[in-house]
């Protein structure tokens, strides 16, 4: 459980706080993943402050961008404030702010004021169109301006038993075992030191993959191998039928949703118990991050 903590928590990801979901639907966050963005939603409710829920996502993914819809509303308390609070708490964190559009340009002018140019927000403010169509694109040169990225090219989704393959070595080796990890352009497993041979770059042709449900087939090439405590880890590039790299596009569109689903479940099982202590110490974070550590050293 450690380690899978631990994997869950790297890596760089953007969460948008109190979100309108009228002008920025959750489906763009799925279409970001293929740009190489990781985000999240995370909303408001009654039972813990957004404050302390903004709190707790700063103490635990350190390399995080965090944009706040100011338009959403907060009881006892402003915006203004939270972030001021944030930024001397955790004076290297990245913020940026999401708004409607205005009608009047003073007021637009008067909120670029405040945040860019007073407060010296790192990522920006993002003035969201009616139309939500015109804002998927407008968010994700944003994200790209902002470096969201982070250091690796494709987001990783961290598997479980849930995600299976079976493939055929030139040495016709069986293997049938459960994915370590997938992303877009490459995927892992773990088998144990000697137990298969596979030769460095060796091709492997039509490797069948269960992710969640979803079936399907492509070929792959070995990328690297590397000792870890379980045995070995081989890491494998997709290659399309075509001897390209990467996914054939309609096996990228049908996996995409499904890494994002894996994905949105692990940060959102993480967060979740996160709050939920904090709930349980009346709004204290500390105990909630101590839980945390201490499940990754064990």
């Amino acid at each position: 459980m450690s380690k899978l903590l631990e994997e869950i928590i790297k890596g760089r990801k953007v969460f948008f706080i109190t979100p309108d979901k009228t002008l920025f639907p959750q489906s763009y966050l799925e279409e970001y993943l293929s740009l190489g963005f990781e985000c999240y939603f995370v909303d408001s409710d009654i039972f813990l402050p957004i404050e302390i829920k903004v709190d707790i996502i700063l103490s635990v993914f350190k390399d995080s961008i965090l944009y706040f819809n100011i338009d959403a509303p907060i009881q006892h308390t402003s915006w203004t404030k939270i972030i001021k609070d944030m930024q001397e708490k955790y004076p290297e964190a990245l913020f940026g702010v999401m708004y409607a559009k205005r009608q009047s340009q003073d007021e637009r002018h008067n909120i670029e004021h405040q945040f860019l140019y007073t407060m010296e927000l790192k990522c920006g403010c993002i003035q969201l169109e009616y139309q939500k169509k015109n804002n998927f694109s407008l968010i994700s040169q944003v994200l790209f301006a902002n470096q969201a990225t982070g250091r690796r090219k494709n987001v990783r989704a961290v598997c479980s038993n849930s995600c299976t393959i079976q493939l055929t070595t030139e040495k016709k080796q069986v293997i049938q075992c459960s994915l370590t990890d997938i992303s877009i352009s490459h995927f892992s497993f773990v088998m144990p030191v000697d137990e298969v041979t596979i030769a460095p770059y060796e091709k492997i042709e039509n490797i069948a993959f269960i992710i969640r449900g979803l079936r399907f087939r492509s070929d792959a090439v070995l990328f690297m191998t590397r000792p870890v405590e379980s045995g070995m880890l081989y890491v494998f590039a997709f290659e399309s039928k075509k001897g390209q790299a990467g996914l054939d596009q309609s096996n990228k569109e049908m996996l995409i949703p499904k890494i994002y689903e894996i994905m949105n479940e692990n940060c959102g099982q993480l967060l979740n118990r996160l709050f939920s202590t904090a709930i349980r110490k009346h709004g204290d974070t500390s105990e909630a991050i101590e839980d945390l550590k201490k499940s990754i050293e064990e």
